[in-house]
């Protein structure tokens, strides 16, 4: 991000992938996981997506808003009057935080940034995340998450189609939205499988270095990028489950993950534009304090607050639903 070329990207020459790359894998990975959880808890589909809705969209939509109208005319090449004489300035919120565009521009925001306009360049990944949403819904309505068994077998059916599509053919090469199917549709099944199965599966570094190693082993096969998912899905878990549950009591404070994913991209645009000079190390440095602030305020002031609206939302839904078709007949005049 720092020069704009992938090829110096942290991680790039060691895994073949950039940071950014492999930490949105692991955010499907503990998404599949959790959202696994939420299904599984929620009365209804009502509660389900209700719960969904309130964890993305609140806190996108203050995102969308402090970069339109905090960063945005102190940022401008076109300085505050031209930034805002714009209509692209007054539509980022509504289409950012709705997720009808992926990474909308503001106008002459990080114009001499190495990623020249980008203004949120995480964000396009938030549809995706709401597609699988939908998604494991339909698995579940579908009673492929009944049991471990029924989704175990759906599970070994998605990796033979992945494993399949990814060898032998090329549409993740020609075609974006089979690559983003495929490659989501694996950190976030191995998430779900996760939770599925968490009561079957041990967490041991005897499991757990082997996996490790085996994306090295694989690094030249078409299957390196199962190989590294499912190694990065495994330490995820270690990590959380296994040292003191170091992890699990830093999430004790808050859930500070989707601030720092709506914020981060943005902030460092920010350290860029200012301070060109710097390299990755220096940027995350200072990027990632301010970053973690961000976020620290978005979980206390927006996300939970949000979420603790959920009840309330879903008895106003449940009331707005249609009348049955019994309710429907005692209610109507008599003929």
């Amino acid at each position: 991000m720092v020069t704009g070329e992938t090829a110096t990207e942290p991680l790039m020459q060691e895994t073949g992938y950039t940071l950014g790359h492999l930490s949105v894998n692991v955010f499907f990975i503990i998404s599949g996981f959790l959202i696994a959880q939420s299904l599984q808890r929620s009365k209804d589909l009502i509660e389900y997506f209700v719960a969904r809705f309130l964890r993305l969209v609140p806190g996108l939509f203050v995102t969308a808003i402090v970069t339109a109208f905090v960063i945005g005319p102190f940022m401008s090449e076109l300085g505050a009057a031209g930034y805002f004489s714009q209509l692209a300035t007054w539509t980022y919120v509504p289409l950012t935080s709705s997720m009808l565009i992926d990474n909308g521009e503001l106008p002459g925001l990080f114009a001499n940034a190495p990623s020249a306009f980008e203004v949120n360049g995480s964000l396009w990944t938030l549809r995706w995340e709401a597609m699988a949403y939908v998604g494991l819904a339909l698995l579940g309505s579908a009673g492929l998450l009944a049991t471990r068994l029924r989704f175990g077998v759906f599970f070994g059916l998605f990796l033979a189609i992945y494993i399949a599509i990814t060898m032998w053919t090329d549409l993740r090469e020609t075609i974006g939205a089979v690559d983003h199917i495929m490659r989501f549709g694996l950190c976030f099944l191995l998430g779900t499988f996760a939770y599925v199965y968490r009561k079957k599966i041990p967490v041991t570094l005897l499991i757990g270095l082997p996996l490790v190693l085996l994306p090295v082993l694989l690094r030249e096969t078409g299957v390196y990028q199962l190989a590294l998912v499912l190694a990065m899905g495994y330490a995820v878990f270690w990590l959380a489950y296994v040292p003191n549950g170091l992890v699990r009591k830093f999430n004790g404070w808050g859930d500070f993950s989707y601030g720092i994913y709506i914020y981060g991209f943005p902030v460092k645009q920010v350290m860029i534009s200012l301070f060109p000079q710097l390299d990755a190390a220096t940027l995350m440095l200072i990027a990632s304090p301010i970053i973690l602030l961000l976020a620290i305020a978005s979980f206390y002031l927006v996300e939970r607050p949000s979420m603790r609206k959920r009840g309330e939302l879903v008895s106003r839904i449940r009331k707005w639903k249609p009348l049955n078709a019994r309710e429907q007949t005692a209610s109507s005049p008599a003929e």
